[in-house]
């Protein structure tokens, strides 16, 4: 069975759709029928996260956005990067053979320097991490987006140094997964939808916060009685994403007819939001008084991931003569 590997970083404090739609909804649809493995990178995190209290509470509330929206069927397993006894050990082991030159070309090692910020180690470091993460466990495919395909070129370079180096076959080559298709979401100024632009709309949300950002989209300035395109408007554009074929027809036809106005459109996609996210928001309530079952997930998979890192790291010390 074919084995994929993927994270998600709990530097995000909140789930929003575009995070949905880029990244979990593709890993929920391409994980069906795999061996799959989610890990939370909670030592990368301490590149940027200083405060523990910050850390300990995003992962929390990353822990219930991601089985909230998780399907109830899916078979995948969930661990945490810092629980894994032996990912340090096998990192410092790839350091020995991961050269200086490929670590200047990390796009997060650039991003650093072009902000002129003073650059920590765990910065430095951080590809050799991620590349133990990956290659520790066996992984054929890691499904990535653009802005992280290089993780998985440089997985694959220091991969196939070491066993160039010790003339072995210990770590796969794993093959990467790029979402070529997926398009931007649109959202009051036609850019993505980004923390960064504080222009998302959290699929956590309570009910009245939502609305009053839906209704804050930029539209066209036609009258309410004048017909309009339902092409070019970002409301429609997220109306697509959650309504049936069927249902988006339905609604273009009343963009292009009279006495229907960006105020009705912007209603329907509240609606359309909230019934897509139904059961998973009923799980994230449920989980604000009792997470056991999280954690009991959490605890398995933990397990799991030690236990064949454990394999591994047998296998590779064996291999360098410690």
């Amino acid at each position: 069975m074919m084995k994929i590997l993927t994270w998600i970083k709990p530097t995000w404090n909140w789930m929003h759709i575009w995070n949905y739609f880029w990244a979990l909804k593709p890993l929920f649809d391409f994980a069906k029928g795999k061996e799959a493995y989610v890990f939370l990178p909670d030592f990368h995190s301490l590149t940027s996260v200083h405060d523990a209290e910050t850390l300990r509470k995003n992962k929390v509330r990353m822990l219930k956005e991601f089985f909230a929206l998780m399907p109830e069927d899916a078979n995948i397993i969930v661990f945490e990067q810092s629980k894994v006894r032996r990912i340090n050990d096998i990192t410092w082991i790839l350091s020995s053979v991961t050269p200086y030159s490929l670590m200047l070309r990390a796009h997060s090692f650039k991003d650093a320097q072009n902000k002129n910020s003073d650059i920590n180690m765990a910065v430095f470091n951080y590809p050799i991490l991620m590349t133990a993460d990956i290659i520790t466990y066996d992984i054929d495919v890691v499904p990535v987006w653009k802005d992280q395909k290089q993780h998985l070129e440089f997985a694959r370079d220091i991969a196939e140094n070491f066993n160039k180096t010790y003339n072995c076959e210990v770590f796969k080559l794993p093959d990467s997964k790029i979402d070529e298709d997926f398009k931007i979401i649109p959202w009051t100024d036609g850019r993505k939808m980004s923390k960064s632009y504080d222009n998302f709309i959290g699929i956590f949300d309570d009910e009245k916060t939502m609305k009053k950002k839906i209704m804050s989209i930029v539209t066209g300035s036609e009258s309410l009685e004048e017909s309009k395109n339902p092409e070019i408007c970002n409301v429609f554009a997220l109306i697509k994403l959650f309504a049936s074929k069927e249902k988006q027809d339905e609604i273009a036809a009343k963009y292009r007819a009279w006495n229907y106005g960006y105020g009705h459109a912007k209603l329907e996609l509240l609606d359309l939001i909230l019934e897509y996210f139904k059961e998973a928001r009923e799980r994230f309530a449920s989980f604000e008084n009792n997470m056991d079952s999280i954690y009991e997930k959490l605890e398995a998979g933990n397990r799991i991931a030690n236990e064949i890192a454990d394999k591994k790291y047998e296998e590779i010390v064996s291999v360098v003569g410690l």
